[in-house]
């Protein structure tokens, strides 16, 4: 009986062993899906905490410091989506008639293709069904796969939202959620570098050093001189201020070239650092971490309608990671599809899938939102160009609708200084009525989601764009031509601008996706929508939280980015892990 009863012991001992050493399951104090710009902050923070544990499934690798820097030399500005956002711009502008070196046009063909290499070794992509509302056109759909996500490859643009839109929020989030809370969390984020003149707004100690760009090359002060007069803006010193959200100025980055070399800061260098974590995933200076690389989340483990772990895909294996205080989803586009393969969802949809229903929440993967971009092109003097040198962009202009009423930020107007004598100009609608959808068609996480962008499905986000066009675009380029005859508009045809309906056909033909993906697990009250409560809960079960851009509450008028480290920080404060203090602010 002895010998029987050590063995017993001796098999539970081995048993214990094995699993906290990985080999059966894994238990920690949180479970985090997906380690991208949110996924990243809240896993550091969470873990900063060294009494906190936390085991976190990223489907991507861990790119090295080295690779990023490397790919970025390859590509000289900082690795960016700026064309990725823009399928329906010509990569062969070649075809046009225009009196142009044709050097140009094979430098803007290659400079696209060389993107496009850059999307097949950095993103997990899909298709769109035919978007109704755009010539029936399939879209592509993109999700960052390094760690850290698209902070680790976007183009860096530090755009605040707006106090006016998080007035928004806060009325449909609550006090939590407030304006003054949110402006604070902002300045805990910022290390920021550039001018200013409103200091106490801005945060000078935090983890996210913010650099505005230097001067502006020639052919940046051109498109801010124009577009003052265009849309009778002001320049802006800083459009972070929350006094001076609306004008053209320089951007501010993230990323960007300067006099030493490529320098960017990502979700994975600012909260995931060698302070936290070590190469292969695990914790460093003491802090509980483990993160999986190449990992797929599957669904989440349940006890009656709490969530106490996940399953997970590593390696070809099925494993399992159990939470002692919750589950945190931080999959973004993925976040929608992880909800419904778990059992919260739609009922119908789920049984006929013949995915046992845990909660009926018909709001979940409804409410899709995206910055719908339209591009323009204009011919302009290869010695005004600065590409290769600071940033992509070559400054941002932040305005409102073309109306007699204008409120707050509506459109964004982006020129891309990339290849010298051709110059894009993305065409932002940055808070579009139209909502899509997303839902899936397989009971088999692995499957794709079935992605509805819903692109100007609602008639208002064809009668802004069409409007700005015969206004702020026309007379855009009619300022570009007066500063310098060079600069002319050659997609679309100026002559179109005079015709409304030539213009709503072009808008129709070219508008894309930004790639900022929101709302789709909104936070909001039940019967408005929502999916989430205002601590980021899913509603109708326990332990089980979504801290992304898919809980946004009403769309953002600023940068994903800033949106998506906003939501997580805010939820890591909720939950007890980051204090708001003063040290940020001079």
């Amino acid at each position: 009986m002895y010998i029987h009863k050590q063995l017993i012991l001796g098999v539970c001992c081995l048993f214990s062993f094995l699993s906290e050493a990985g080999y059966a399951h894994e238990e920690a104090d949180y479970v985090v899906v997906g380690v991208g710009t949110a996924g990243s902050l809240i896993t550091g923070k969470l873990c900063e905490d060294k009494r906190t544990s936390v085991v976190a499934i990223h489907s991507g690798k861990n790119f090295t410091e080295s690779f990023i820097t490397k790919y970025a030399q390859n590509i000289p500005f900082s690795v960016g989506a700026s064309f990725l956002g823009t399928p329906s711009t010509p990569s062969d502008l070649s075809t046009l008639e225009l009196s142009l070196s044709p050097n140009i046009f094979q430098g803007f063909t290659d400079f696209t293709q060389l993107l496009d290499i850059s999307v097949k070794k950095l993103y997990e992509t899909g298709q769109t069904v035919p978007q109704s509302f755009a010539d029936d056109r399939v879209l592509s759909w993109v999700i960052a796969q390094p760690l850290s996500g698209a902070s680790a490859v976007n183009a860096g643009a530090w755009v605040r939202l707006t106090p006016q839109l998080l007035a928004e929020w806060e009325s449909i989030a609550g006090p939590g959620w407030s304006v003054d809370i949110l402006m604070q969390v902002y300045k805990q984020l910022e290390d920021y570098d550039g001018k200013t003149a409103n200091k106490k707004a801005r945060g000078y100690r935090g983890p996210l050093k913010i650099t505005q760009n230097p001067p502006a090359s020639p052919l940046g002060k051109k498109f801010a001189e124009a577009t003052i007069l265009a849309a009778k803006v002001p320049f802006l010193e800083d459009y972070n201020d929350p006094l001076t959200p609306i004008g053209a100025s320089t951007q501010m980055q993230s990323a960007h070239r300067g006099n030493n070399g490529f320098y960017r800061v990502s979700g994975a260098n600012a909260f995931l650092n060698e302070h936290i974590m070590q190469p292969d995933g695990f914790g460093a200076n003491g802090t509980k971490l483990h993160v999986h690389f190449n990992s797929t989340a599957l669904r989440v483990i349940w006890s009656g309608n709490k969530a106490i772990g996940i399953e997970y895909l590593e390696d070809g294996e099925s494993k399992k990671a159990f939470a002692r205080k919750g589950v945190i989803v931080c999959a973004g586009l993925g976040s929608s599809p992880f909800l419904l393969h778990s059992g919260i969802g739609p009922a119908a949809v789920l049984q006929s899938l013949n995915i046992p229903v845990i909660y009926d929440n018909p709001n979940v993967g409804q409410g899709l939102i995206d910055q719908t971009p339209v591009n323009i092109v204009f011919a302009t003097n290869p010695k005004d160009s600065a590409a290769g040198t600071t940033t992509i962009f070559s400054g941002v202009a932040n305005l409102p609708s073309p109306t007699e009423n204008p409120s707050g930020r509506q459109i964004r107007f982006a020129p891309i200084d990339a290849i010298p004598g051709i110059t894009p100009v993305i065409v932002d609608l940055l808070q579009p009525q139209s909502r899509g959808t997303i839902t899936i068609t397989s009971n088999n996480p692995l499957s794709q989601p079935l992605i509805n962008f819903g692109l100007l499905s609602n008639p208002a986000d064809l009668a802004l764009l069409t409007m700005t066009f015969q206004t702020y675009v026309k007379n855009l380029a009619k300022e570009l031509q007066r500063i310098d005859p060079q600069y002319q508009l050659i997609l679309p045809d100026p002559a179109i601008l005079e015709d409304a309906s030539l213009v709503e056909a072009y808008i129709r033909a070219i508008a894309g996706t930004d790639f900022h993906y929101q709302g789709h697990c909104r936070m909001a009250p039940l019967d408005q929508g929502g999916v989430v409560d205002s601590l980021g809960r899913v509603y109708g079960v326990e332990n089980l939280l979504v801290a992304d851009n898919s809980i946004v509450p009403q769309a953002i008028d600023g940068s994903p980015m800033t949106s998506a480290y906003l939501i997580a920080a805010n939820i890591a404060r909720l939950l007890g892990y980051w204090p708001l203090d003063c040290l940020c602010s001079e």
